[in-house]
């Protein structure tokens, strides 16, 4: 220990501890006592505690668990801790894709076994491919989920903002109408939308004409009976959403879309399935 003269200038003596009252257990505890730059307890067999720089509360060891902060290198308690890392470790993707699994957790792609979360995960992943920004990335993980669930507006708005909520909000069809209706206004939205909107649009989109694609190469022209719409009203659509999308062409997952909408809806699958058929 060094020498006190080392601490005459700004050292003015003891400072006595006093018997405090832990703010979370209530229990009394001793703070230690100051000696310069250095701490001890007068009693050891007390129950000890600091109080916490960061919230300022005065805390016993038990309730404190105290950490060593990784931004000022101080001694924190565990609550503070927590929060100083959850700044650094941004839960929100998480938090999107455990709602928008609860969510969905019953639901099925069209016409398979296959979970609609399978749909939601490659969306997020298009979008995060693509370079989007975490709140568009959030809003295609939630974009079905007022839709085809029984998710509202203020849910949405209260866990996520409501630029989210405005964004899923946009994604979101009137199933009251018709399916040309609804169709219709879809097309008709994109025309005047925002660009994270076209953003969120082209990832589902893409999703969903990959999952034709790969079906039509199992089950061949047997795919369009699984829709409540015709082939060719189902390409009449597709390809008024690319041109709907055109304000993001230079996107990666725009020019996939354009490819895939014209293999799929030009390319001859006749002979696919056939096999399953003979079978």
């Amino acid at each position: 220990m060094a020498d006190d003269d080392e601490y005459e200038d700004d050292y003015d003596g003891w400072i006595e501890p006093d018997i405090f009252l832990c703010r979370k257990c209530d229990r009394q505890i001793e703070l230690p006592k100051k000696d310069g730059p250095y701490e001890y307890y007068e009693n050891d067999d007390s129950l000890h505690g600091l109080v916490c720089p960061e919230c300022g509360r005065q805390l016993c060891d038990d309730c404190g668990n105290w950490q060593r902060s990784e931004e000022s290198s101080s001694t924190i308690c565990f609550q503070c801790y927590d929060e100083e890392r959850h700044n650094r470790f941004d839960l929100s993707l998480h938090n999107a894709i455990t709602f928008a699994a609860r969510k969905h957790k019953d639901g099925l792609r069209k016409g398979t076994d296959i979970p609609y979360l399978a749909h939601i995960m490659e969306v997020m992943q298009i979008l995060i491919e693509n370079n989007c920004q975490e709140e568009v990335i959030i809003a295609g993980i939630l974009h079905d989920t007022l839709e085809d669930t029984d998710t509202t507006p203020e849910e949405i708005r209260k866990h996520f903002g409501k630029r989210i909520m405005e964004l899923v909000q946009s994604e979101t069809e009137d199933k009251s109408k018709s399916w040309h209706e609804r169709k219709n206004e879809t097309i008709r939205q994109l025309r005047h939308a925002s660009g994270d909107t076209l953003l969120v649009c082209c990832a589902d989109k893409l999703s969903n004409i990959r999952s034709m694609y790969a079906d039509l190469k199992t089950v061949g022209e047997k795919l369009w009976e699984r829709f409540n719409a015709s082939k060719k009203d189902i390409q009449w659509y597709y390809e008024s959403i690319v041109e709907a999308l055109s304000d993001i062409s230079d996107a990666d997952m725009y020019i996939d879309l354009k490819e895939m909408v014209h293999d799929v809806f030009q390319l001859d699958w006749s002979e696919y399935g056939l096999s399953e058929e003979i079978e």
